[in-house]
């Protein structure tokens, strides 16, 4: 059997006239975001976010600021949760490590990260960049690719670095 466009138009009547009185597919269900990473690589991300993306783009208000850095870490956890599983497995891998503290690094370091002066955690960062080990320099990578995404990613931020958002097409 052939389908003529009399078929064609009839069906799209019918699919319209079903749709204008409600029977129409199920909506999506909106699903809560999911993080992937833990509640103590969260917490370490929290430690980095003042560093990663500088003092310049939080707000100066210290209730807002927490606020601030506490959503970019959710956001982190979120935007990791949409990596490739082999990707997640390694950021993962990444924060088990970073999970024996900072004395990993520097054995004169304090034993969390919180203790540790955000100065020497800026000249970490610094080291992490320009170690000759590829390790490090992923760690690195990693930090310089997941907080700074998280953060611009909210459009509430778009503002700080001039950015009207993602181009309408009409």
């Amino acid at each position: 059997m052939t389908m003529t466009r009399r078929d064609v138009l009839a069906t799209g009547v019918a699919g319209s006239t079903l749709w204008g009185v409600g029977v129409a597919p199920a909506q999506a269900q909106v699903v809560p975001p999911v993080s992937a990473l833990d509640a103590a690589s969260l917490a370490i991300v929290r430690v980095w976010v003042p560093i990663v993306i500088g003092d310049s783009a939080l707000p100066s208000d210290p209730t807002a600021r927490a606020n601030t850095i506490a959503l970019v870490a959710q956001r982190a956890g979120e935007l990791v949760s949409n990596y490739h599983p082999m990707n997640q497995a390694a950021v993962q891998g990444l924060f088990t490590t970073l999970k024996q503290g900072p004395q990993i690094f520097n054995p004169a370091f304090p034993p969390t990260w919180e203790a540790v002066p955000p100065a020497a955690l800026s000249a970490l960062l610094d080291a992490l960049r320009l170690s000759a080990s590829a390790s490090q320099r992923a760690i690195y990578s990693a930090f310089m690719g997941i907080i700074p995404n998280a953060h611009y990613s909210n459009p509430a931020n778009w503002s700080a670095i001039n950015y009207p958002g993602p181009p309408s097409f009409k």
